[in-house]
């Protein structure tokens, strides 16, 4: 790799390598010339062209503009978008692709090719992206070269100008703002009334009583004090139902003709109370399970940014031409909120919170979504997967596409797909895209009253064990075809874990007394052993029990199996 250094004699630039930097120059803008030098090195089969960097905010923090000039990348761009360009044309003109933390292709022999005439501007579809994966949540370089602008990116990436507080998160914050140990012996009233008591436990507040509001507005005052960084404070309701029913906050929710009613207003008393101190931050709540539907008078004020979440949703088919009654009724959500504000955060869902490992074919319905969001004036978008471990069902492709598509959604699918199945699973592509494929291709319609909801359970009749036995077949050719390429090896056997541990879970203990099931068990925990961070779940109570039960069965002899078989 080429050394890298600074002109000094040069008066208003700094040449850094054969790139030229503004005055002055931010750390992404640095750290543009270096990724550039990096990976052009990595490139061997023609010398790269110069890169000029040059600073222009008026494309916002994110958007960037590609220019050939005279042989020269230039790229204009903001805070990240110097960055973000530069990793456009590595990709684009260089063919390098970034798949996961652990995939990475580079062309052997390649080149940086700028397209003769080039000058394009590109923006992203979204204010606010986030596919919340292990891999974009865990690695912020990899983040970056994704285009994604969450929180995890550093001050070399550009920052991130969405910072939530840490305290006063993106959901559930009731509970902190207003604590039962703190308040409900003395003042119940502060709680939800619920079947004519006031209700401790799992409760909300009262969103109609004064005091509730008074302390939730100088807990959120004095938390953008304390962080002044962040941008967005949530205040929003607990996790569950249970909804205050007191006459007054009863009245208005009547009135209003949604419990978004006295959600809106109060978390509208909040925020105009922080617009006279702070008018740059903005107060985030949830319209979540029983307040998604929005309200029928009032407003959300300007600096309230409502969250709108899918998660009663069916994720096989688009969003816009699903027949499901949930999905109907989101969209009419999704367009009665669009109509009220321009500061929409949509939370949607992605992965089987059940099972994150199970078999859960929603990929092809992941474009339409983003777009339908979109269309519905959507600025910041929330895509939550298996963030809390690696190797869940297609997590890697998924996480990947989602990036691309929340920047542009209208990138075609068919040419991700190859580009990702080609460079992930290398010999084996063909096969696991003939898995991916079938998967999705399953008839679900024919069994009634099961869409696909991020619950689905491991025994779900919509996926027959028919079909998995003969998922493990195209698996096992897979993993022959990639036997000699250790990357590729590895992505193939991890990425079976959907099809191995699903039809574990639907032999439990009788696979003990199976030859093919302990070796089935043996395969999957050496698997697990490797990769280290796999979760099953959102909830972690499932881990150990099952962990545990597949070691036994992997380690049962089969002769005392044939023995308390002949008892």
């Amino acid at each position: 790799m080429p050394h890298l250094f600074f002109v000094l004699s040069w008066p208003l630039t700094a040449l850094f390598g054969t790139t030229v930097l503004p005055g002055e120059p931010r750390p992404s803008e640095k750290y543009a010339a270096e990724e550039y030098a990096v990976w052009t090195a990595r490139l061997t089969g023609a010398p790269a062209p110069e890169l000029e960097i040059v600073r222009d905010d008026t494309l916002g923090e994110d958007g960037f503009r590609l220019r050939n000039v005279g042989g020269r990348l230039v790229v204009s761009g903001g805070r990240r978008g110097v960055l973000y360009g530069v990793y456009d044309a590595l990709e684009r003109f260089g063919g390098i692709s970034w798949l996961s933390i652990n995939t990475t292709i580079v062309p052997p022999n390649g080149a940086l090719c700028l397209p003769e005439g080039l000058d394009e501007v590109q923006t992203p579809a979204f204010e606010m992206r986030q596919p919340y994966w292990f891999d974009v949540m865990n690695d912020p370089d990899f983040a970056a070269r994704l285009k994604v602008n969450s929180s995890q990116l550093q001050e070399r990436h550009g920052g991130c100008s969405h910072l939530f507080d840490t305290k006063l998160r993106n959901c559930h914050t009731f509970e902190l703002l207003v604590p039962q140990d703190e308040y409900f012996a003395t003042h119940p009233e502060y709680y939800s009334a619920w079947e004519g008591q006031r209700r401790k436990g799992r409760t909300q507040l009262c969103l109609t009583n004064p005091e509730v509001l008074r302390i939730v507005t100088e807990k959120v005052l004095a938390r953008i004090a304390a962080n002044p960084t962040a941008k967005y404070f949530g205040v929003s309701q607990n996790d569950w139902g249970y909804y205050c029913t007191c006459t007054n906050c009863a009245a208005v929710d009547a009135e209003e003709e949604s419990h978004a009613g006295t959600m809106i207003r109060f978390v509208n008393a909040v925020a105009d109370e922080v617009a006279k101190k702070y008018p740059d931050k903005v107060i985030e709540t949830l319209a979540y399970q029983y307040t998604r539907k929005p309200p029928k008078k009032t407003r959300v004020r300007p600096n309230v940014m409502p969250c709108l979440c899918s998660i009663e949703c069916e994720f096989r088919h688009p969003l816009a031409t699903s027949t499901y009654a949930a999905n109907r009724s989101f969209l009419d959500d999704l367009r009665g909120w669009a109509a009220q504000t321009d500061q929409l955060y949509v939370w949607d869902y992605t992965t089987n919170f059940a099972d994150y490992l199970y078999p859960f074919p929603n990929v092809l319905a992941l474009q339409e979504n983003i777009r339908t969001f979109r269309a519905n004036k959507v600025k910041s978008l929330f895509e939550q997967g298996a963030y809390q471990g690696r190797h869940a069902d297609f997590a890697e492709l998924k996480s990947w596409l989602l990036a691309k598509w929340m920047w542009n959604p209208d990138l075609p699918v068919e040419p991700l797909l190859r580009q990702f199945f080609d460079g992930y699973y290398g010999a084996a592509s063909a096969v696991v895209r003939q898995y991916f494929d079938e998967l999705h291709a399953l008839p679900r319609e024919n069994v009634p009253g099961c869409p696909l909801s991020i619950y689905e359970s491991a025994r779900s009749p919509l996926l027959p064990d028919a079909f998995l036995e003969h998922a493990s077949r195209l698996w096992d050719e897979a993993e022959r075809l990639t036997k000699d390429d250790p990357v590729s090896n590895y992505n193939v056997r991890m990425g079976r874990l959907s099809v191995d541990t699903t039809r574990l879970l639907r032999q439990r203990a009788a696979a003990a007394e199976k030859p093919e099931y302990r070796a089935l068990a043996a395969r999957v925990i050496a698997a697990f052993d490797e990769a280290k961070k796999i979760r099953f779940s959102e909830s972690k109570k499932y881990n150990a029990a099952i962990l545990a039960e597949w070691r036994r069965i992997a380690t049962v002899d089969a002769t005392s199996c044939h023995e308390k078989g002949s008892d």
